[in-house]
């Protein structure tokens, strides 16, 4: 006769079956605006060109910042990929300010980001963190702009010839570890075969590990933590959750896109919505890699205004948040159907999803040059 099977072997095997179920459902509600910011991310890719926004990010004062700002928003780059990119855009005549707004404000969001947190968080909770990765960008830089002092050594100028003009005389050519700010006036334009494969294979690639990491442990939280178990205690309504979300989201490496299911869980179990706003702005902005590349770039004072004011503008931005109505304040979206199950073409997205993560770094392992 077949023994029943040990208690314990059963609750192992509930438990697996909950963790698999929850990390799916938020896998299949995120994956149609994942694959759709995928494809958005590659129109700007194919659209904007390089030397354009070195032009626009090279204006003195308040409209470089600004510029910063507007350009990194809506772009899809995690919190690495902007470091070099942002190293390119100083020594290629960028200000200080305009390269701080643009590493604060673009691995806060993207068009990819900015679509999966509607999938799960709701309209208002996206327009408030578009709002506040631009607001941030904006004081970070224009805090490093006044009080960090400048870096000695390289100036930015130094990489784009005399008087900071961009291909305005003759120049040496420079290393090709170096980026030119010429090549990307003079470069050829992107076609739109560029513009699929950065979709489909340099941007999923770059996402892959953080993004499946980030909604394992989506997952987790959500099947060990209780629905509404932390309503009602200092994590709901009080600033030592500011300060928690901080303390665990300075040192993450956590891109913006990844750090969306994470935080979802968090506030279905009970974490306010002001604490999440902190977590989704400090984690993807200043996590230590980024600061150590910032701290070699322009040096040692201006890392210290830009943690400290985008820490500043977070605990703001959390409390404003938390401060709105109730029912207005978030609106969680994860079941689409009344049923609570998830609808069949929701399923597929998801499954390709997944496929299109898996080849594309599959692809990457074999061909590195795919970026």
């Amino acid at each position: 006769d077949c023994q029943a099977l040990p208690a314990p072997y059963v609750i192992n095997m509930s438990l697996l079956q909950s963790l698999f179920a929850n990390t799916w459902s938020l896998t299949a509600e995120m994956a149609p605006y994942l694959l759709v910011g995928f494809i958005a991310a590659g129109l700007l890719h194919w659209l904007v060109h390089p030397g354009w926004i070195r032009r626009w990010l090279g204006r003195p004062g308040l409209a470089g910042i600004r510029n910063g700002c507007l350009v990194g928003v809506p772009m899809p780059l995690c919190s690495c990929s902007v470091i070099p990119v942002a190293t390119s855009l100083y020594r290629s005549g960028a200000s200080r300010g305009a390269t701080v707004s643009f590493i604060s404000s673009t691995p806060q969001t993207g068009v990819d980001s900015i679509l999966a947190t509607y999938s799960l968080m709701g309209g208002l909770f996206t327009l408030v963190r578009v709002i506040v990765a631009f607001f941030s960008g904006l004081v970070a830089g224009l805090l490093v702009e006044r009080l960090a002092e400048k870096p000695t050594g390289q100036s930015p100028a130094d990489s784009c010839g005399a008087n900071n003009s961009c291909c305005g005389a003759a120049r040496e050519p420079e290393p090709a570890s170096t980026a030119s700010c010429c090549s990307g006036e003079t470069g050829p334009r992107k076609s739109a075969v560029d513009a699929l494969r950065y979709a489909f294979l340099t941007l999923p690639a770059d996402l892959a590990g953080a993004l499946l990491v980030g909604l394992a442990m989506a997952g987790c939280i959500a099947t060990m933590l209780p629905a509404g178990w932390l309503e009602g205690t200092a994590l709901s309504s009080g600033f030592a959750a500011f300060g928690i979300a901080t303390l665990v989201s300075l040192p993450l490496y956590v891109c913006a896109t990844a750090s969306i299911p994470m935080a979802y869980a968090l506030v279905a179990g009970g974490f306010s919505p002001g604490a999440a706003l902190v977590f989704l702005i400090v984690g993807p902005a200043t996590n230590t890699a980024t600061v150590a590349a910032l701290w070699k770039l322009l040096g040692r004072n201006a890392a210290i205004v830009y943690v400290a004011s985008l820490v500043l503008v977070a605990w703001l931005a959390g409390w404003l948040f938390n401060a709105l109505p109730g029912p207005a304040a978030l609106e969680l979206h994860h079941h689409p159907d009344e049923s609570g199950q998830i609808a069949p073409w929701q399923q597929v997205t998801a499954l390709f999803l997944i496929a299109v993560l898996a080849f594309s770094r599959l692809a990457r392992s074999r061909t590195p040059s795919i970026d």
